[in-house]
């Protein structure tokens, strides 16, 4: 695998680090850990006031050094046996920095931390995360704890969801994993409510709409399982009703994980792969790390394709 690791020095990326340090690559992955820099000018706005083109240097190479030195660290946190491992920086804005790195390297993954210093202060809670997550043309990781030994697969049976799950099934970073199946019927309580409170329908009529959406809903989940069981993985069952990025939490916090795996939807051929709002609220909300994977032919042409 090829993997793509954004630093900054933060201790959300140390965390992203000592994950990939630990996790299990296949024998021959490559690692690359990117930071990012941009050179701040003094004055250099202000009507009048000219910054001189030696001072400028001074300044630009001053804030390289110190992204390299910060690449440096952050590859010696992220080395891992049969692994190899490179570092290098990149100027400008840390989403544009990432984004360049996903077309130059074609990476497996991005993997991130939740919260940064510098150029990656925004990390995976405002627009940086934005970004990532609906332009990366790879699955990206938004790392908030340093293990994925209890690992929930958010499944609704969607293509979205299918690459989630194949995911999971092919990446030997899993192996060791116990896999949660956490599929949510959507059903609309208030919409409930008043079914059941109707003369004529009764509290019968709601009661077998809801054991429909919540068969329907297990018969999704039993799939998958089978799935996962067929390729080796330790597989639970856990299905739901209600709003479904709240059961997704819901499940997260109460197990508790330390990964949530989802699909995002898109739409081939277009910029934005839109995470949608289900999987962008849990990605917000959700207390531990979070593996995003692209529907198929979700990725926009001109970001190349994974190697």
């Amino acid at each position: 695998m090829r993997v793509v690791i954004a630093y900054d020095g933060s201790a959300s990326a140390g965390q992203a680090c000592a994950l990939v340090a630990g996790l299990d690559w296949p024998p021959g992955s490559e690692l690359v850990v990117l930071s990012a820099f941009q050179p701040f000018l003094p004055g250099g706005g202000m009507p009048g006031e000219i910054i001189d083109p030696a001072t400028a240097d001074l300044i630009f190479n001053d804030e390289r050094a110190t992204a390299e030195a910060t690449a440096r660290d952050g590859a010696q946190r992220a080395s891992h046996p049969g692994a190899s491992i490179a570092w290098e920086v990149s100027e400008g804005r840390p989403a544009d920095a990432i984004l360049k790195a996903t077309r130059k390297h074609t990476p497996d993954l991005v993997v991130v931390g939740t919260r940064g210093l510098g150029p990656f202060r925004s990390a995976l809670l405002g627009s940086v995360s934005t970004e990532l997550v609906d332009h990366a043309s790879c699955p990206v990781l938004v790392v908030r704890t340093t293990s994925i030994a209890r690992v929930i697969l958010a499944d609704d049976g969607s293509p979205a969801a299918r690459a989630a799950v194949s995911l999971v099934i092919d990446w030997p970073v899993f192996r060791d994993s116990t896999i949660r199946v956490v599929s949510v019927a959507e059903l609309d309580d208030h919409l409930m409510d008043r079914m059941a409170s109707h003369a004529q329908l009764g509290g019968e009529a709601a009661q077998r709409v809801i054991e429909r959406a919540l068969e329907g809903t297990a018969v999704v989940a039993d799939q998958t399982a089978a799935r996962l069981r067929a390729a080796g993985r330790r597989v639970e069952v856990d299905v739901r009703r209600g709003d479904p990025a709240h059961g997704v939490v819901q499940a997260a916090t109460e197990w508790p994980a330390d990964l949530v795996v989802l699909g995002s939807r898109g739409h081939a051929g277009v910029e934005h792969l839109h995470l949608g709002s289900v999987g962008r609220r849990v990605l917000h909300h959700v207390p531990c790390s979070v593996l995003v994977a692209h529907a198929p032919g979700s990725r926009s042409p001109a970001a190349g394709a994974s190697a």
